[in-house]
């Protein structure tokens, strides 16, 4: 018999196997294996791609990789077996992307790179009520998931395109402290010439429904030189990067029925084309004025974002301009990348595009569904997920201002340059219309497998499609929302609506106070709302006066920092003066007041807050332009467009002729309200002769029997009169006691839905604003040293 001569307590082989087993499978912290910047702990995980058509092979890494519209992958999460469904995400790229760098002459080249695919998805873990996910399949998963309240992010360990390799699962706790980052925005920062926005009780929107409606953004990125040193001068590791956040931002807004698109991305390549200051209100204001001299000329888009490298004085990470989505001057956000985590800085990329929108900072009357909020005030380690109800009521309440036209432009098939593809959502070339997959699709009137309309069917979407047929010539398909707006009409061949048209520049509006001018009506009145709040007044004209001084109380123009006094007849376009309204202002700077005249003048001298703006009306027919008081004719030139449209036409802004509302284009020959009185006669005649012919038989019929009634039996010897009193048929009237309660409705305000107003935001019986952060004059900056988001 064998003797067993290992020493007592040692194990046997089978032991030992085992034993390597368990170290070789079970997961591991990040220290036994990789470091990952900011990961503390992490364990391994192996995703097994479900249902694959073929079994997938380890490609080379040159190799061009397909990406397909679904996937699945099971792994192991939490101790417990979890599937992940992915679905591509195919509006990443709006129709026309296109990416510029800088050559070495410092000369800007645009391009339109034919990206044929991608392996950017949206998903949520299968089964699981409460689930989201944003990720990349580029060569293994990398991204975020959601499984309930708890957050996983996932990335691949080694960068190959093989199924079931290791990747790092990593979790944020949610009782983790919050970071010392936070937003710049202060709740009250405006752009110039926004009105000051405070809580209140509002009427109703008469586009009330323009929110629920599917919106695109067109989104563009800058990045600065300094983001390009830091993913090591690589345009295809900066693409990646970039497409993994917007794909995230996507994410969040389609919860809001908006569809977040990159139509294009600047690299600094080679140097900064603006002063990058610590200061993000500095750096905003110059991003801004950037973008309206030099971007927007060469691309069309909604909003525009910059990402530096620079950081930001105190706890700032990103300032934006609020309620100004799609404005020409002020659609523009900054963001510092704060985190080696992309989707972090996604998370305040989609935050201050919320500012953009009109969203204010949650505080404790929101309601968030998630651990974290999209609009919460300072930034944690955990990325936000979800809108709470404060913001979903001030998006909503964004989409009664005229500017958000611009998020309802679908695009033309001719403006997409990729290769079409049935079911992006997207009507490209070749096809009448694109709801989706089948499975997704809700239009009645579109084929989802061949993206054509049906059999007896005209159209399918667009503002001129009714029931699946086309709109009549000339019925309005986007009414006039002011004096200073015009109807778009259908032209009855065309599913989409007209671009959105003005009133020509100089049209009376404000009953007389102002001219219009690019579909706005600037006055004095307006201006010294804006600026002081409600209550404030224009002050005397005699206070103008000032303006012929040439100082800080006083002038037109600034060369050098040098105050240009204004000339006698140009007083009314210089410093501004108002009376009354609040001394409590957002901006950093000094209040005056002499007599009745008041004047706000900014610490910082390039800011031009406090001064009348271009368009204000200055005399009869005169408008203030560049701080002249100059004849609108010499500025406007609309004379000639006036005499030249004739007819049933009207001269636009863009001294285009326009059909008037109710005729038809393009010749605005044709009525279409004489059409439709056609219709509804030829209807009705026929009905009404029928019912007159009806009343005549009836009434002979009803005389003939009363006239019995009437006659006496012929023995009857008494002849008389047999009187019947027709009974009287009394109207009553039952009074009705209105009571209506009269409230300050603001321009462009928070709605309050179903929550409270913040404490800071509402107003009281007696209106008082908040006391000043330092004594009498407004010289505390909105951007203190512990700003909020």
């Amino acid at each position: 018999r064998r003797v067993d001569t290992r020493p007592l307590g040692a194990p046997s082989m089978w032991q030992r196997l085992l034993l390597t087993a368990t170290l070789l499978f079970a997961p591991l912290p990040v220290n036994s294996i990789k470091e990952l910047p900011g990961v503390k702990n992490y364990e391994v995980v192996y995703p097994k791609r479900l249902h694959p058509r073929h079994k997938r092979e380890v490609k080379d890494p040159g190799q061009q990789e397909n990406f397909e519209t679904e996937l699945k992958y099971e792994m192991t999460v939490n101790g417990k077996i979890a599937v992940l469904y992915l679905k591509k995400n195919k509006n990443l790229l709006a129709p026309g992307y296109t990416e510029t760098y800088y050559n070495s002459s410092g000369k800007a080249v645009t391009t339109s790179p034919q990206i044929m695919d991608n392996c950017y998805y949206q998903g949520h873990i299968v089964n699981e009520k409460v689930s989201d996910a944003s990720i990349s399949t580029c060569r293994g998963l990398r991204g975020y998931f959601s499984q309930g309240d708890q957050k996983y992010f996932i990335k691949p360990l080694s960068l190959t395109n093989q199924d079931e390799q290791e990747h790092a699962l990593f979790k944020h706790n949610p009782e983790e402290q919050k970071t010392n980052s936070s937003c710049g925005m202060n709740d009250t920062i405006w752009a110039p010439g926004i009105h000051l926005k405070l809580c209140g009780f509002l009427q109703t929107s008469k586009d009330q429904k323009a929110w629920e409606k599917k919106k695109y953004v067109e989104y563009y990125l800058v990045l600065d030189h300094g983001e390009f040193k830091r993913h090591n001068q690589d345009q295809e590791e900066i693409r990646k990067t970039v497409f993994e956040m917007v794909n995230y931002i996507n994410m969040l807004y389609k919860k809001l029925n908006t569809y977040v698109a990159l139509i294009g991305m600047e690299i600094w390549n080679d140097k900064d084309k603006i002063d990058i200051s610590s200061k993000a209100s500095l750096t905003l204001e110059n991003f801004a004025k950037w973008r309206t001299a030099v971007l927007l000329k060469r691309k069309h888009h909604d909003v525009a974002q910059l990402l530096t490298t620079v950081a930001f004085s105190g706890t700032t990470v990103g300032l934006a301009y609020l309620s100004t989505m799609c404005s020409p001057d002020f659609s523009a956000g900054v963001i510092m990348d704060h985190s080696d985590n992309a989707l972090q800085v996604a998370g305040t990329m989609a935050h201050e595009m919320g500012h953009n929108f009109g969203m204010f900072h949650d505080n404790y009357n929101c309601k968030c569904p998630s651990i974290e909020c999209v609009m919460d005030g300072s930034l944690s380690k955990n990325i936000p997920t979800a809108f709470s109800s404060c913001s979903r009521a001030s998006f909503e309440k964004f989409f009664e201002d005229k500017l958000s036209n611009c998020l309802f432009n679908v695009p033309l098939p001719t403006d997409i340059i990729s290769t079409p593809i049935c079911g992006n959502h997207l009507v490209e070339m070749g096809e009448d219309c694109d709801c989706g997959t089948p499975e997704e699709c809700t239009n009645i009137c579109c084929d989802a497998k061949t993206c054509k309309v049906k059999e007896n069917v005209q159209c399918a979407f667009g503002e001129c499609c009714e029931k699946c047929q086309l709109k009549k010539a000339g019925e309005v398909c986007r009414p006039a929302k002011d004096e200073c707006d015009l109807p778009e009409m259908c032209d009855g061949k065309s599913t989409l609506c007209p671009s959105d048209r003005y009133q020509i520049n100089g049209f009376p509006c404000q009953d007389g106070k102002g001219y219009c001018r690019m579909g706005t009506c600037p006055t004095l009145e307006q201006q010294c709302t804006d600026l002081w709040g409600p209550g404030a007044q224009v002050a005397d004209k005699s206070c103008f006066r000032h303006n012929e001084v040439g100082s800080t109380h006083g002038y037109c123009r600034k060369v050098n920092n040098t105050h240009i006094p204004c000339k006698a007849e140009d007083v009314m376009c210089g410093k501004l003066f108002c009376h009354g309204g609040s001394d409590y202002l957002p901006w950093k700077g000094r209040i005056a007041t002499f007599l009745t005249c008041k004047l706000f003048a900014p610490e910082d001298s390039r800011e031009e807050i406090g001064m009348v703006i271009s368009g204000t009306k200055c005399g009869d027919k005169k408008v203030c332009i560049n701080a002249e008081c100059v004849d609108m004719e010499r500025t406007y030139k609309s004379a000639n467009c006036s005499s030249k449209c004739k007819g049933h036409t009207v001269c636009d802004h863009e001294l285009q002729c326009q059909c008037k509302e109710g005729w038809a284009p393009p010749d605005c020959s044709s009525s279409s309200t004489v059409f439709n009185f056609s219709i509804v006669v030829g209807v009705l005649f026929p009905v009404a002769v029928i019912f007159v012919v009806v009343a005549i038989v009836m009434r002979c019929q009803s005389s003939r029997e009363k006239q019995k009634l009437v006659q006496r039996p012929l023995s009857t010897t008494e002849t008389g009169l047999h009187n019947q009193k027709k009974p009287q048929m009394v109207k009553t009237v039952q009074p009705q006691e209105v009571n209506q309660s009269l409230y300050f409705v603001p321009s462009r305000v928070q709605r309050l839905g179903h929550y409270d107003c913040p404490s800071s935001f509402l107003l009281p019986t007696n209106p008082s604003f908040p006391p000043p952060l330092i004594s009498i004059s407004v010289s505390s900056s909105f951007l203190d040293s512990n700003p909020k988001i």
